[in-house]
This record gives C-alpha cells, structure tokens and sequence, in this order.
C-alpha cells in the first residue's frame, strides 16, 4: 500500500467512513478490535473464502462491531453447494444466499484481562487466539438455507419410469409357474 493509500484510509476513517478490508479467509483477527471502544468498527470484502465443511468458495460482506462484550459480526454472503434434484434425483448446484448476526465471545477482557463469561441466554461463538473463524457459523447458515426438496427446474418430470413386462419375470422363478396353486379361504 502507498502513502497515498494510507493516507486516503486514514481520512476516510476520520470523516466517518469505515475502510472496507478485502480478505480471502474466514480466520478473521480481531485482536485489535477488542481493544478499542464500544462500537468501533470494521468492514470486509470476502473473495473467495473457503473453511472446513463448506463444499465451495463464500464471498461477500461482512461487518464486524464491538459491543460491550463481544464482537457481533453481519454477514451477508454468497455461496453454492451440490445436492440432488427432490424430483429427477439428478445433481445440481444451487446458488445460496446466507445473511447472519452472530456475536463472537473473547475468553477474556482485552484490556484487563479478567476472564468473561457469556450471558447463559446468550448464544454465539468464541474468539480464539485473538481471532473469529466464521467457517462454523457460515456451515450452520448454508445448512439452514438448503431447501428440503430441491428441484433442477421448475418443469423437471421427476423420475422416469419404465412399465413393467412379464418378460422381467426372474427366469430362476420358472419352475413355480407350472405348478397350480390354489388358496383355499376360511
């Protein structure tokens, strides 16, 4: 980055205006950020982020904000995943939209060091090491935005059947059907 990038930066940052960061990962570090005040800041581009048990690259935005405790992250991003068509059972890909807030709690104060223990009606994941990972949370919202039957197309004739034939007939079976069996009833 020049001067003059950094200097753009920091005046956009004073006027009010937050810098957008571009970031090819779901390990965000955060460290900083715990260390300032109560509604600071920060914004990201994600391009091409891959994480543990997501099927393909996540791009999007996202915002992280300090609260008094915890770190709540706003995403918005995009993804897509491989499934089975509900109707025809041929694969498709389907394109995934996946918007969450979810707050990330630190162990610990940034500043003092005394140990913080979530609010038992909270819920929300960790920051470990000074850093989130939103590979979990992004697993658990793709999950969610999976539809139950998927469908290739809106016209798909579903499965195709043959009619069955009495030529089918299993040839092992033969012998059973030259003999004349009769039920008796009650």
């Amino acid at each position: 980055m020049t001067a003059d990038e950094r200097h753009d930066q920091s005046a956009g940052a004073a006027a009010g205006q937050v810098p957008i960061r571009t970031t090819a990962s779901l390990l965000i570090n955060v460290s900083t950020l715990l260390q300032e005040p109560i509604g600071s800041l920060r914004r990201f581009e994600i391009d091409g982020a891959r994480g543990a048990g997501l099927q393909s690259a996540v791009s999007g935005r996202l915002r992280l904000l300090r609260t008094d405790q915890s770190l709540l992250a706003t995403a918005a991003l995009t993804t897509s995943v491989t499934d089975l068509c509900g109707s025809c059972l041929n694969e498709l890909v389907l394109e995934l939209d996946v918007d969450f807030d979810e707050e990330f709690w630190p162990p610990a104060d940034a500043i003092t060091g005394m140990a913080l223990e979530p609010p038992p009606e909270r819920s929300g994941f960790s920051v470990v090491d000074g850093q989130i990972d939103l590979s979990e949370a992004v697993r658990q919202y793709v999950e969610m935005s999976r539809p139950m039957s998927p469908r290739c197309a809106e016209d798909c004739p579903g499965l195709e059947i043959e009619e069955p034939s009495e030529e089918r007939a299993d040839p092992r079976w033969a012998a059973l059907a030259t003999l004349n069996l009769t039920t008796e009833g009650d």
